[in-house]
């Protein structure tokens, strides 16, 4: 069987690229052809000659190749959807099985914010896909305007790093992490200011951040970095890190008690961030945003309310003066995501639905 792969390849890393990278690795060289369409955080000029590229390699794959089936991760934004409409109808035109893979909340949406005109090509684009696959079951009300589609759940995992031995340092410091993009809508500024105003009851906590800074559209680049530098530089319990990658990654959630994802980031859907630390034994707390709650539940963490600092505030505090709770949310979290969220059980249930062996 032969397929044609269009997404996201790392780098930069984020959840789709991720996802998309380890699904390609699976294959056999033979087996797959592979147009990478990652251009996140480029100029809008190398942006546009990004999709140019993909569009042209879309045209000479599928006249001149055969396949099987074409797999893609579907865009949100009008840029990204003209290659995806254009895929979709010339794979149709081949009568190629088609599977869509959607890794963010935000499709019915972007779906129903387009000009009328276009509305109509990407209905009877997507009319043409055969499956489309969610990362939960509430999630398949994204596409609840195709009646003839098919809706696959396959939830996330977590890297297969994290499965490394786990190395436990005891410590009387309660250790916090948020490992994330650094950008306004994930709620690093609530999270920084709940956690400063903790640091005056409680002595013994520490927050480590790590991620890169990125724009949103509450704040560009500059306006984030500079925010956060301003916020932090007085603290000597918040320790900035930066971007982690591999063992320095595994060592920083291995050696955290409560990771946090305060997101209200527009489209949040399930971050493979949050099962990165539920493997490495951290208790979670993110908010009640999107689809968070069908992924943090009571025996996992902790709610907040989006935007709100005070609510946040409560959350940690609630797990600082709760020991038992707080071991026992660590200790669920690391069985849990290794019974449903591993990245063989992610990859086995992807290739079952195409059909490869």
């Amino acid at each position: 069987m032969k397929v044609l792969l269009v997404g996201p390849l790392l780098f930069p890393i984020h959840g789709q690229s991720l996802a998309f990278t380890r699904f390609v690795d699976s294959f056999d060289t033979n087996e797959k052809t592979v147009i990478n369409t990652n251009a996140e955080g480029l100029p809008l000029v190398l942006k546009l000659l990004t999709n140019f590229k993909n569009l042209a390699q879309i045209l000479w794959f599928t006249s001149f190749y055969r396949f099987d089936v074409v797999y893609f991760t579907c865009s949100r934004s009008i840029l990204g959807s003209f290659k995806d409409v254009f895929l979709i109808y010339l794979a149709s035109k081949k009568n190629v099985r088609i599977i869509n893979h959607l890794h963010g909340s935000d499709f019915y949406e972007f779906l129903h914010d387009v000009p009328k005109l276009y509305r109509k090509i990407l209905f009877s684009a997507y009319s043409k896909v055969g499956v489309s696959i969610v990362l939960l079951e509430r999630m398949k009300e994204q596409f609840k305007d195709f009646d003839n589609m098919q809706i696959e759940v396959i939830p996330n995992f977590y890297d297969k790093e994290m499965d490394a031995d786990f190395i436990e340092i005891k410590s009387d410091v309660k250790k916090i992490v948020y490992l994330s993009n650094v950008m306004a809508s994930k709620g690093i500024f609530e999270l920084i200011s709940a956690f400063k105003e903790l640091s005056e009851s409680y002595n013994s906590i520490k927050l480590t951040i790590a991620g890169d800074f990125i724009s949103d559209q509450n704040m560009n680049y500059e306006q984030v970095k500079s925010k956060f530098f301003s916020e932090v530089h007085s603290s000597e319990n918040i320790n900035y890190v930066g971007k982690v990658y591999g063992e320095e990654k595994v060592k920083l959630l291995q050696n955290s008690d409560i990771f946090i994802l305060p997101s209200y980031y527009v489209s949040e859907a399930f971050p493979i961030s949050i099962l990165e630390a539920m493997a490495c034994k951290n208790a979670i707390i993110t908010t009640n945003h999107k689809y968070l709650p069908d992924v943090v539940t009571e025996e996992n963490g902790l709610l907040a309310e989006p935007k709100s600092a005070a609510s946040l505030s409560k959350c940690i505090k609630d797990l600082l003066d709760n020991f038992e709770l707080l071991e026992t949310m660590k200790k669920n979290n690391r069985l849990h995501a290794r019974e449903k969220y591993s990245l063989e059980k992610y990859l086995f249930r992807l290739k079952a639905l195409i059909k490869i062996k």
